[in-house]
């Protein structure tokens, strides 16, 4: 076992722990309009919520205008709707962009967000250098596991390096990438093909970042993480040391990284959805608790708790209120963050530190052999051995055997659940102006798009126009071959 705070920090990034510092508390929310999902941040902050974290609307985050015919029914579904900055505005009324970490849940148009995010700042008063969060912008494990992309990789994958190049020379506050194991594990892959996908992943970025002519160990210092925690508390916990352990060891002997500050991995945990049934939906409660448990044990840096409602609706007030207060109970009125390593010198971890690591050594062995993770994803291998693993999953087992929610159970739901309106609103879409004509331009330049992205923004282009002015001539073919190769 380490010692936390020292190489490979697979005791923690933190020689203190949570003694000194409690893991930021990030409950994810974006409900339907503008307006709404203000009122949730502004209700979760009054609760105590440290950082915030914004979802999307599929609309939003496939680049289409809310008025678009392709967005029928969708607006305002799984998320907030975003077509201009003045939405962004809306989202963020009496928020001070410079006292609040936001984590941005988005990938294919993070170069848009991140725009409307710096042109909010400025009209605000606020430095753009001056905010603090995290996008997503992971266009790996979108092709792999969500397929929530607009262009062909090598485009999603040139954007998302214009993303990370922009913030490295002007927002030093903001990570510009969030490396994902949690979306392949929510898609069916075990803990240890969890940890090889985003491992392998980081390759693939530093690779194109480096070729850009910036060095491995700045971009790196940039990277946050999100995996997940699942029900077997003791090996989610010994999983997250896992992997600081395999990232610290492959930052420094792949990549040549000697700053501690490339060499740790930082990581938001989300417990996972996949985890909660909708039948007995109070259950959730608990197997939310367990899954915090297991993220608080393995040292995460910021933990999002499912609400008990989330199985089947977009979390209502009271279920986001008790994911909450459960982080807060964990953290105030128990003893798991008075100890720097709680678990360290447990047989019983080693143990399973030492089963997942050879694990994850093998998942990597196998996607090196096949090229990397981007040739694994256009192969459609790795989404395969995904598929075959989800299909080993038991699920929840407890109190689901009902085939629908008993009348207290949907009345519950019910007294919960918000109304979502279908269709479209309309937006007020300024003419094609010559500022979309120079982003249009600098995108079939190969320039980085982002200081034309902005001038865009700020003459209130709209989510729809920008992504049309990126778009590359052709469509957009399937991120997987019509066969999958064999792993023979």
């Amino acid at each position: 076992m380490g010692v936390p705070g020292e190489f490979p920090y697979d005791a923690g990034i933190h020689p203190a722990g949570y003694t000194t510092r409690l893991w930021t508390m990030r409950q994810l929310a974006g409900l339907c309009t503008a307006e709404s999902t203000n009122a949730r941040f502004t209700y979760l902050l009054e609760m105590g919520e440290s950082g915030l974290s914004l979802a999307f609307d599929l609309p939003t985050q496939l680049g289409l205008d809310p008025d678009d015919p392709a967005a029928l029914g969708e607006v305002g579904r799984t998320g907030v709707s975003v077509a201009t900055v003045d939405d962004l505005a809306r989202v963020f009324d009496g928020i001070p962009l410079d006292r609040v970490s936001v984590s941005f849940t988005i990938n294919a148009t993070a170069p848009m967000l991140l725009a409307m995010w710096i042109v909010l700042a400025e009209e605000t008063g606020v430095p753009p250098a001056a905010l603090r969060g995290t996008l997503q912008n992971e266009m790996l494990k979108e092709f792999l596991a969500r397929k929530a992309y607009v262009y062909d990789l090598p485009t999603s994958l040139r954007y998302a390096l214009d993303v990370m190049e922009h913030c490295l020379r002007e927002l030093p506050g903001v990570n510009p990438v969030s490396v994902s194991g949690g979306h392949a594990r929510e898609a069916g892959a075990d803990a240890a093909l969890e940890v090889a996908c985003a491992l392998a992943s980081v390759d693939e970025y530093l690779g194109g970042m480096v070729a850009r002519g910036h060095a491995a160990e700045a971009v790196a210092a940039r990277f946050s993480f999100i995996f997940g925690t699942d029900m077997e508390l003791l090996k989610e916990a010994a999983k997250l040391r896992v992997a600081r352990r395999r990232y610290a060891e492959r930052m420094r002997d792949r990549w040549g990284a000697r700053d501690p500050r490339a060499l740790k991995l930082r990581t938001q945990v989300n417990t996972f959805g996949s985890a909660l049934a909708y039948q007995e939906p109070l259950n959730n409660i608990v197997r939310a608790t367990v899954q915090a448990v297991a993220a608080v044990l393995g040292g995460t840096q910021s933990l999002h708790v499912c609400s008990f409602d989330e199985a089947a609706q977009t979390p209502g007030p009271l279920g986001a209120r008790i994911a909450l207060r459960t982080q807060q109970i964990l953290a105030e009125e128990t003893d798991l963050a008075r100890y720097a390593d709680p678990l360290g010198g447990s047989h019983v971890i080693e143990a399973l530190v030492e089963e997942v690591g050879g694990e994850v050594d093998e998942w990597l062995a196998r996607i090196e052999a096949r090229g990397g993770m981007a040739a694994c994803v256009r192969s459609g291998w790795l989404e395969g051995e995904i598929e075959e693993l989800a299909f080993r999953d038991p699920g929840p087992t407890v109190g689901v055997r009902n085939p629908a929610p008993s009348a207290s159970e949907s009345a519950l739901l019910a007294a919960e659940r918000h109304t979502v309106t279908g269709g479209s609103r309309d937006v007020h879409r300024p003419p094609w102006g010559p500022e979309l004509d120079r982003l249009r331009a600098d995108a079939a330049a190969g320039r980085n798009v982002l200081p034309a992205m902005v001038e865009a923004v700020r003459v209130r282009a709209t989510i729809g126009q920008l992504c049309t002015a990126l778009r590359p001539a052709g469509p957009v073919p399937s991120p997987t071959s019509s066969s999958r190769e064999s792993d023979e």
